[in-house]
């Protein structure tokens, strides 16, 4: 089975450790960049149509490829032809964790939309990861893929951003909701980042932050007691103890 970690002994580069000019987000290239680099990587994974995980964040192909459609309607060994704009391989979620090192962990968030079957999938995902020799962890915005995560595996709960919400509810009214989840871990926005690290401590449940835009946020969060999901600058900022 897939290894427990410490959290915050890692940073984590978004969608791997991608750049405008190369190598494209969630592409095989990037994340296996992000291990070269001894880095954790945080991926987004989604069902094509025959239910396979794959590696892709959009619901929707359009930004990503040069094909139009919904992930969903294609299957994965379609969707495998496909490349990604800038060259990079579009990967089913078992490719990644094949060729993953195994030494840093992955933080893999399940993306469940619209008739996705939230129980099914995490149960899919969560079969997958089992099977991993390494340290590896799923996350999810839905409460009931959160809950039907295989016991044993490493789970975390994101927390919608406070600004973000329809309702306006209060952080910590969705940091109580998420923590009743029994997770490992939280993980908030990064605007509600000093505020949810202190409610996530008197959980006693530690926090991942996203995502970290600049080396100058970088250096605000290294104050606090959280992981960073970065992007877009020099991992050294992003790094625990820095």
């Amino acid at each position: 089975m897939a290894e427990r970690f410490p959290l915050l002994d890692y940073a984590y580069a978004h969608r791997g450790l991608w750049r405008e000019d190369g190598r494209p987000e969630n592409s095989l290239e990037a994340i296996l960049a992000a291990a070269d680099a001894g880095l954790g990587c945080e991926i987004d994974v989604r069902p094509a149509a025959c239910g396979t995980p794959v590696v892709f964040h959009d619901p929707v192909l359009d930004r990503m490829t040069d094909q139009a459609g919904l992930v969903s309607h294609y299957p994965a060994d379609y969707l495998e032809t496909l490349y990604l704009k800038g060259r990079g391989t579009f990967a089913r979620l078992s490719k990644v964790l094949d060729a993953w090192p195994g030494e840093t962990p992955l933080l893999i968030e399940m993306k469940i939309d619209g008739s996705t079957d939230a129980f099914g999938f995490a149960r899919l995902v969560s079969e997958r990861v089992a099977a991993h020799k390494g340290p590896a962890a799923l996350m999810s915005f839905s409460p009931r893929a959160v809950s039907s995560v295989e016991a044993g595996l490493m789970k975390g709960a994101l927390v919608m951003p406070s600004l973000m919400t329809s309702d306006d509810l209060p952080l910590d009214a969705l940091i109580s909701s998420a923590a009743g989840l029994t997770p490992d871990y939280l993980a908030c926005h990064v605007t509600d980042a000093e505020a949810a690290a202190r409610m996530a401590s008197d959980y006693g449940l530690p926090m991942a932050v996203w995502t970290v835009p600049s080396a100058d946020i970088a250096k605000k969060m290294a104050r606090l007691p959280v992981a960073q999901i970065f992007e877009g600058f020099d991992p050294a900022f992003a790094r625990p103890g820095t």
